[in-house]
């Protein structure tokens, strides 16, 4: 019998990658969850940032690790910078309404 994982996310903003990179970019991401222990269950992408208070994908994804008990949101460095709000306030968001954990990889 194999045992589940548990579930990662993945968390990317598309103005920040290109089109073609986006496989390599979610493999990685799905590497580094395995690192964690974790499956990746979905990576939510983000398009241009947004002039609102929670950007509408990060919204989803702090909605979803509620639903799924899901601990880890997978993300490149600097994808939760130069938005709306800042990366400290964002990690705290997800953190204390989801308690999911943000691990930034490099790319």
């Amino acid at each position: 019998m194999t045992a589940l994982l548990p579930l990662a996310y993945g968390y990317l903003r598309d103005d920040l990658i290109t089109e073609r990179d986006r496989d390599a970019v979610e493999d990685m991401l799905r590497t580094a969850a395995a690192s964690l222990g974790c499956e990746l269950a979905a990576v939510f992408h983000e398009p241009s940032p947004q002039s609102g208070l929670l950007p509408p994908a990060f919204v989803d994804l702090m909605q979803e690790c509620r639903r799924a008990a899901a601990h880890a949101v997978i993300t490149l460095q600097g994808h939760l910078s130069n938005m709306s709000m800042c990366r400290m306030v964002l990690q705290e968001v997800l953190h204390v309404r989801a308690a999911a954990v943000v691990h930034e990889i490099g790319y």
